[in-house]
């Protein structure tokens, strides 16, 4: 059996995460789900992680759901920190906003996030983020 990869959840809001943790559990995507309350969390675990390889020899992505509004480390400042990183495993970030805000959204993608969703998010549309950036991973 293949190792599946961990969702990795950069969230502070308690309910947030609680209603975002069922919706993947909805949508029914079985890869583990690590929680991380802020962004220096995020940054001190991927610095720590081993850039593990798949028997391909390609090391797996990993898909990053990325508040903007966290203490300590925000969403964009874990993205500009990311840009400047070579050896970590790959990752995929989508930001997640209570807000829709054109210059948030622009500013995300110009720093590498992958797409950009809007709280709360349903369990379709999270279906929908993973599969494509599934998708997405296994062609790179």
């Amino acid at each position: 059996m293949q190792d599946v990869p961990p969702i990795l959840v950069a969230e502070d809001d308690d309910d947030d995460f609680y209603f975002l943790r069922r919706a993947i559990r909805q949508a029914e995507i079985e890869n583990p789900v690590l929680r991380f309350r802020d962004g220096s969390e995020l940054i001190t675990f991927l610095t720590q992680v081993p850039t593990a390889e798949s028997a391909s020899g390609e090391r797996p992505w990993w898909l990053l759901l990325l508040d903007i509004t966290m203490p300590l480390v925000n969403g964009f400042e874990v993205l500009q920190w990311l840009r400047s990183q070579q050896d970590l495993p790959r990752v995929r970030p989508v930001m997640l906003s209570g807000s829709y805000r054109p210059d948030d959204i622009e500013r995300a993608i110009g720093l590498g996030a992958v797409d950009y969703l809007v709280k709360p998010i349903t369990p379709q549309v999270l279906a929908q983020v993973a599969a494509k950036q599934l998708a997405v991973s296994l062609q790179s």
